[in-house]
């Protein structure tokens, strides 16, 4: 039996790995990846600068506002999606002469023309090639009103005690009632959040991509007939671990080349910016040690990780094994497709529940689901770096997880024999029931 699997299993990734298709994806991939990772150096070889700043002339004809425009717009705090630096230049050229400078290169640029009056105080005109960001735009009105405030202030005769007073900030002082409050742990989890869907996209995608090649894998054979040769050769129990051997064993060196061009492409952004990889993506790699330096999370984090990890194998069995049985069951891969339907919903569940776990936070439905078979390898450990379970739940999720794999081996084998040489849908349902009692 063991040299019949191993041919199965070699046959198997051979037919694979000596496609075509895998040859041209892979070629596709190791040059898209870093090409991907690089996007913005390749950008700048072509003429864009992501660090190039906007520069504001402010035309003062009044040799009095600039300086109190540039101190308030520094302190004038807004929500920016724009990442565009700014810098602001007292101009020295006339406003005319500037526009034709902006015009004629079609600069970014902009010029703020501020002029006093006696009825507004102030009047300002922005003037731009094209269209001004949005928030940009809100930032300098925000710092005109500011000033035009100041203004009216100072010609009211309000002492500089009086300013102070009015422009004084309130201070606050949090205090936090929780004795175990940890600091340091809600740092590590605000810097999780982030990770999230680093973690989990990678281990959904490689979920779908399991399922639907077992179901693609089985039903092909079937189609094509060849099952019946191959069942006469081999028992229906090493037929189907070669399945679920075969396709764990490609998806996993599938995700090994893809380290590698991603590895590949991370080594090349940090030769380019001559900084190590974290910090080429302008991550304070010392802050974030700083920040989780000494933290009891980090460590039982840690201390977890191997089972993490012993949770996701498993997982992805326990997921190969269902799609085995499922696919075992039909007769095209139309049928299997519809079949596969209350596995994918097992899976978005779990996908759903990660994303949006800080919503549920120390709640006892989140605890529950996240040692449920199928969706505890997306969930358990988004809520281990949240800090909402710890290492008793990771041991939960992975025994029962255990049971069920040991349940499909027992009952799913006796699916599996009746359903991968049965072309009919007819009372296919009454055949795998009586096929469960029986004993092998």
């Amino acid at each position: 039996m063991k040299n019949k699997l191993m041919f199965l299993i070699g046959e198997g990734l051979k037919r694979k790995i000596n496609t075509k298709t895998f040859k041209i994806v892979n070629i596709i991939l190791i040059l898209a990846i870093p090409i991907l990772i690089n996007i913005d150096s390749i950008i700048k070889m072509f003429g864009g600068d992501f660090e190039e700043s906007t520069k504001i002339y402010i035309v003062d004809d009044t040799n009095s506002l600039y300086e109190s425009f540039a101190n308030i717009y520094e302190e004038t705090e807004t929500i920016s999606l724009s990442q565009t630096e700014v810098e602001l230049i007292k101009a020295e050229k006339t406003r005319e002469e500037l526009e034709n400078e902006i015009k004629d290169e079609g600069s970014k640029n902009i010029i703020l023309d501020i002029q006093t009056d006696t009825e507004n105080i102030i009047n300002a005109e922005l003037i731009s090639y094209e269209d001004i960001d949005q928030s940009l735009e809100q930032k300098i009105s925000s710092a005109l009103n500011t000033l035009r405030m100041n203004i009216a202030i100072q010609e009211s005769s309000i002492s500089i005690e009086e300013l102070e007073n009015i422009y004084k900030s309130v201070e606050i002082n949090n205090v936090i009632l929780n004795t175990e409050y940890d600091e340091t742990a809600e740092n590590i989890k605000t810097f999780g959040y982030a990770l999230i869907p680093i973690f989990i996209v990678p281990f959904f995608i490689i979920a779908i991509f399991v399922i639907q090649m077992i179901g693609a894998e089985i039903n092909e054979e079937k189609t094509s007939k060849s099952m019946e040769i191959i069942i006469s050769s081999v028992s229906p129990n090493t037929h189907f671990i070669s399945k679920m051997v075969t396709v764990n064993v490609f998806v996993i060196i599938q995700s090994l080349l893809i380290l590698i061009y991603s590895a590949i492409g991370l080594f090349i952004r940090s030769k380019l910016h001559g900084a190590g990889i974290l910090e080429s993506f302008g991550i304070n790699v010392g802050q974030i040690g700083e920040m989780i330096s000494g933290s009891n999370l980090l460590q039982e984090v840690i201390v977890s990780l191997p089972l993490v990890v012993i949770l996701l194998i498993l997982s992805i069995v326990a997921y190969s094994l269902l799609a085995g049985i499922l696919a075992s069951m039909t007769t095209s891969i139309e049928d299997y497709q519809q079949l596969q339907t209350p596995l994918m919903i097992l899976i978005m569940v779990g996908y759903y529940l990660a994303l949006m776990a800080s919503s549920f936070e120390n709640s006892t439905f989140i605890t529950i689901f996240s040692v449920v078979p199928f969706i505890s390898a997306l969930l358990a450990p988004v809520l281990l770096i949240m800090g909402q379970i710890g290492l008793i739940e990771i041991i939960i999720s992975i025994v029962l997880l255990i049971i069920v794999i040991a349940l499909f081996f027992r009952y799913g084998i006796r699916i599996y024999k009746v359903g991968i040489l049965n072309y009919s849908t007819s009372k296919l349902w009454t055949k795998l029931f009586k096929a469960i009692k029986e004993k092998n």
